[in-house]
């Protein structure tokens, strides 16, 4: 541009006017005294309102300079801001040169708010003066530099590169698909893609394995802005202008200086961390509707909910699988992770693989939970890490070049945690109890007390990354769910605000009800799917346990631990639920009469020891009591285990009379389970007494009420009895043909306590044709089975087989244990042999 002799490089001065009258004439001798000339509001022409006045000085100057000391300024009708920090704002695309008067003991919190971006920012030369005569000296000195840095930049601004993008210093790994699918929906034309996820799963290394594909497929220009430092949404054009060098000289704003810079050529733009500025999406939908050329890929904690927005939520990194071997589980993404991480470190890359997998499972796979644990390694070891994986949240980097934010996992959740508005962090802390996640049911019950605003909560929550949605593969209602140190710092925070001990409290009823209205369905018709539900609450369970025992509600657990028990026989996990009784115990003087009788009786079917306590006339006065109390349910159990504690001490007489006492109590109120249990049990006596035909009645009788019920390992249990009558009987034929319908429902409901009993069965056959050493070793793979669950023998088979054995040198009970790897399904298809599995329908 030619311009006329007359013209010089004006500059704007900003401030207030009356606090700062000796500071404003000592920035414009400095000016002057360069030859240049200062732009001032009190010189100009008064018939104009004052904010067309100054931005129409501003849209003719050329450097903008800012002086500031306690004053914000007047905020004019129906105006967000001062006329002082509006002219900053229309000042971004200028060079600006900042001074900022010290001491300010009167600072007003606006203009606190101000500079404290301005700094934040890092757009502008920021300077700190004390009286005037520094101030007329900083102004000339930062001019004449501003001046000639101008000069010898000309040039090279056009040939450098502009925002290159960062190249990751270590391995990425698990997110081929993730990067895969971000690419394709760039390629395929979409304008805005958002990459969502928790703090620390590693949304700006995939934007940048991202931008790295798209340069090296397509003649794209990919530029990296980070809006990490920016904490106003009005920054954010600005910012990526600045960044850009969209230099605006025909004062379009930032949208339009980049708007002229932009659209001449393809571009990927890649924002990272967008989430504290979510309000600025409309000024990129703006930026995009106007340059039909541009791409942006944005990182953020939740999606920014604008138009043409695709979503790429990104999850923790894969973990190893349950059951996964050593090899297996190393060649998971999580561990990988640590295990680069950790011999990058020096850290101990041979640590044991189960062991790795297990911390990487408690961490959730979350990668910046990974890197750090694999830090903190050096010190404690991966064992000694995984003993205090609660100490997590404060593992430290010592890296220099991660952000505050990321120096721990606490802090990228504080992070988080500032987003949420109240509603939203109430309700965050209450999620921090449950331990397997909740139903949206529970969560409404638990965190709050309308579920309106609890549902309206949790979209916030899930909008921010902060918690997951989880839907059953069987269809059941979806799960909000937290990964495990997200939890552990929900909770933290919840006993910070005093919230604990009630919502602990609020959680325990819930799941006290949910045991009560399982109970009718674990012992009779839809069982399968009523576990599989308990199964999603297991660690709910024992929040509620821990949770009654030390706030005095003994009772009511109890009543959980009674309410569940048949589940926990389900699920081959007595020793858990023995626990829980065993924990009662401690308890016992808080219980009513009637409540000690019950722990009594859990006691005895969890295979507890008595102590001296649990003889036939505690069970016999429990009976009593139960009937007293209108519990037919209760009295009938007595009763029943009445009969087997005489059957232990070999009175099969009275065994018989009270057994049969037992099944009149299960008839009278139709209790097909406890019906199907006491007919087991009869007929198991009458294979001990040699009455093979009353045998044959009572499993017939106990497989009609298990079927009544479409109970599948009580309609295994009659099966087997059926076979075993077989067995013994000499008809081997049929009786592998009865042992692979039970092995058929055991195999489908992986009812390990069932293969014990089947791999039994199967030795009284083996035996019975002749081969005795396959039989041994059957029997010694059922005892090692039964051992590992703490069940009791099958006191019907037991004596088959020594019926059957006796004299020809089986081994006693004590003797030879198999391979710990022998699968018990896999032994019992196979050694069924090929006919009886078609039989059977085995696969």
């Amino acid at each position: 541009m030619i311009r006329p002799p007359d013209h010089r490089v004006r500059v704007f001065v900003s401030s207030t006017l009356a606090e700062l009258a000796a500071e404003r004439a000592a920035v414009r001798r400095a000016v002057q005294g360069l030859r240049l000339s200062p732009v001032m509001f009190e010189q100009g022409a008064r018939p104009h309102p004052p904010r067309e006045l100054y931005r129409a000085y501003l849209r003719q100057s050329d450097v903008f300079v800012g002086v500031y000391w306690e004053r914000y300024g007047w905020v004019a009708p129906g105006e967000d801001v001062s006329g002082l920090e509006d002219e900053y704002r229309l000042a971004a695309e200028l060079p600006q040169l900042l001074y900022v008067k010290h001491p300010a003991p009167a600072r007003e919190p606006a203009l606190a708010r101000l500079l404290d971006h301005v700094r934040a920012t890092d757009r502008a030369s920021y300077r700190r003066f004390g009286g005037i005569e520094e101030l007329e000296e900083l102004v000339a000195e930062d001019l004449a530099a501003l001046l000639s840095e101008h000069f010898s930049s000309v040039q090279q601004a056009v040939v450098d590169p502009v925002a290159p993008v960062p190249v990751p210093l270590t391995p990425t790994f698990g997110r081929e698909d993730d990067i895969e699918r971000a690419v394709r929906e760039l390629g395929d034309g979409a304008r805005l893609v958002t990459i969502t996820g928790l703090g620390g799963v590693g949304k700006t290394r995939l934007a940048l394995e991202v931008a790295r594909v798209v340069g090296s497929r397509t003649d794209v220009d990919v530029h990296f802005v980070s809006l990490a430092a920016v904490t106003s949404p009005q920054w954010v054009m600005p910012t990526v202008a600045d960044r850009l060098r969209a230099h605006d000289t025909d004062r379009l704003g930032a949208v339009g200086a980049l708007e002229e810079l932009l659209r001449s050529r393809q571009t990927l733009l890649v924002l990272d961390n967008l989430e504290q500025l979510v309000p600025a999406g409309p000024d990129l939908v703006r930026l995009l509707e106007q340059v039909p050329t541009l791409q942006v890929l944005a990182t953020s904690r939740q999606a920014l909910r604008v138009r043409a927005e695709r979503e790429v939520p990104l999850a923790p990194l894969a973990l190893p699988v349950g059951g996964a071997t050593a090899a297996q589980a190393a060649a998971s993404p999580a561990v990988r992770l640590y295990l680069d991480r950790s011999a990058a470190l020096g850290s101990g890359s041979a640590t044991p693989g189960r062991v790795v997998a297990e911390l990487c499972q408690r961490l959730g796979g979350l990668p910046l939970a990974i890197e750090l644990a694999a830090a903190g390694a050096r010190v404690a070891g991966a064992a000694g890490l995984l003993a205090r994986v609660e100490g997590a949240l404060d593992l430290a980097s010592t890296a220099e070049d991660v952000p505050d934010r990321q120096r721990s996992l606490r802090a990228t959740l504080d992070w988080s945690h500032e987003l949420l508005d109240e509603r939203e962090r109430a309700v965050f802390a209450r999620l921090g109890v449950f331990g397997g996640g909740g139903t949206l049911e529970a969560v409404e019950t638990v965190c709050g007390d309308d579920a309106r605003d609890v549902q309206q909560a949790l979209a916030g929550l899930l909008d921010k990354s902060l918690i997951g949605v989880r839907h059953p593969p069987d269809g059941s209602a979806p799960r909000v769910e937290l990964l495990d140190p997200v939890r552990t710092y929900a909770r933290e925070r919840l006993c910070a605000e005093g919230e604990e001990a009630p919502t602990l409290l609020r959680h325990l009823d819930h799941h006290l009800g949910l045991a009560r209205q399982a109970q009718p369905f674990l012992c009779g018709p839809y069982q399968r799917e009523w576990a599989a539900r308990v199964d999603e609450e297991r660690a709910n369970l024992r929040t509620a346990v821990d949770t009654g025992l030390v706030h005095g509600r003994a009772g009511d657990v109890l009543e959980l631990v009674w309410d569940t028990l048949v589940y926990f026989y389900l699920r081959d996990s007595v020793a858990e639920c023995r626990g829980w009784v065993d924990r009662l115990e401690g308890h016992r003087a808080s219980l009513q009469p009637l409540d000690t009788a019950v722990l009594d009786l859990c006691r005895v079917i969890v295979g507890l020891p008595g102590d001296g306590r649990i003889t036939a006339e505690v069970l016999r006065n429990a009976a009593e009591s139960f009937a007293a109390a209108s519990r037919p349910l209760e009295r009938a159990v007595s009763l029943h285990h009445l009969g087997l504690h005489h059957l232990a001490r070999d009175d099969a007489s009275r065994a018989l009379a009270v057994l049969e006492e037992a099944a009149a109590g299960y008839e009278a109120i139709d209790h097909d389970w406890g019906s199907a249990n006491v007919a087991l049990t009869l007929g198991s006596l009458a294979v001990v007494q040699g009455d093979l035909h009353e045998a044959d009645r009572q499993f017939r009788s106990a497989l009609e009420h298990a079927r009544r019920i479409g109970n599948q390992p009580l309609t295994a249990l009659g099966l087997q009895g059926l076979a075993l009558v077989l067995a013994v009987a000499g008809d081997h034929a049929a009786s592998r043909s009865r042992l692979g319908e039970a092995v058929r429902l055991v195999v489908d409901c992986r009812s390990l306590t069932g293969a014990s009993y089947c791999l039994e069965v199967l030795a009284v056959d083996t035996a019975g044709r002749g081969d005795l050493a396959a039989a041994a070793g059957l029997v010694a793979l059922a005892r090692a089975v039964r051992q590992r669950l703490a069940v009791p023998e099958w006191t019907a088979a037991a004596a088959a087989l020594d019926a059957v054995t006796s004299g020809v040198g089986l081994p006693p009970a004590s003797d030879g244990e198999p391979d710990d790897g022998l699968d018990p399904f896999s032994v019992l298809t196979s050694e069924l042999g090929e006919e009886a599995a078609r039989a059977a329908a085995l696969p």
